[in-house]
């Protein structure tokens, strides 16, 4: 079983989606920027007919307790979680962490591969520039 949560928040000039994904695999966050504010059936369109083309990042395994509540105290504790929610309409601090490290981890690969081409290409020059310096000194 997999829970979605859904968080529209306006950020800068965006409005951007936050989509948290808990199930077997693990704790994953996608992100996704509307550009003008979306209604909610164009939220509800988006998530039946793009949310396979979301970009979630690795799965990140969390420990989930389940304890079993008074279902008086849950409604309580869902209505208070949506007041909440209404107030600050930002995504959760766990996601906020998720992205960063996802955007560090992209960053260290790029980073890594951009250093692996320059180093190439500096090899490469190395080459030439020793073959041109043979290629002058064969006819003496």
């Amino acid at each position: 079983m997999a829970t979605i949560k859904a968080t529209i928040f306006y950020e800068k000039r965006f409005w951007v989606g936050v989509f948290e994904r808990t199930d077997k695999e693990g704790y994953a966050v996608a992100r996704h920027i509307f550009g003008a504010e979306p209604s909610d059936p164009e939220v509800h369109e988006f998530i039946l007919n793009h949310y396979s083309e979301l970009k979630f990042g690795e799965p990140k395994n969390l420990h989930i307790e389940i304890k079993r509540m008074n279902p008086q105290r849950v409604q309580r504790e869902i209505r208070r979680e949506m007041e909440r929610m209404k107030e600050s309409s930002k995504p959760s601090t766990l996601a906020q962490d998720y992205m960063r490290e996802e955007i560090e981890k992209n960053k260290k690969a790029r980073q890594k591969l951009s250093s692996a081409e320059k180093q190439a290409y500096k090899d490469k020059q190395f080459d030439l520039k020793q073959e041109k310096r043979k290629e002058k000194h064969r006819g003496h």
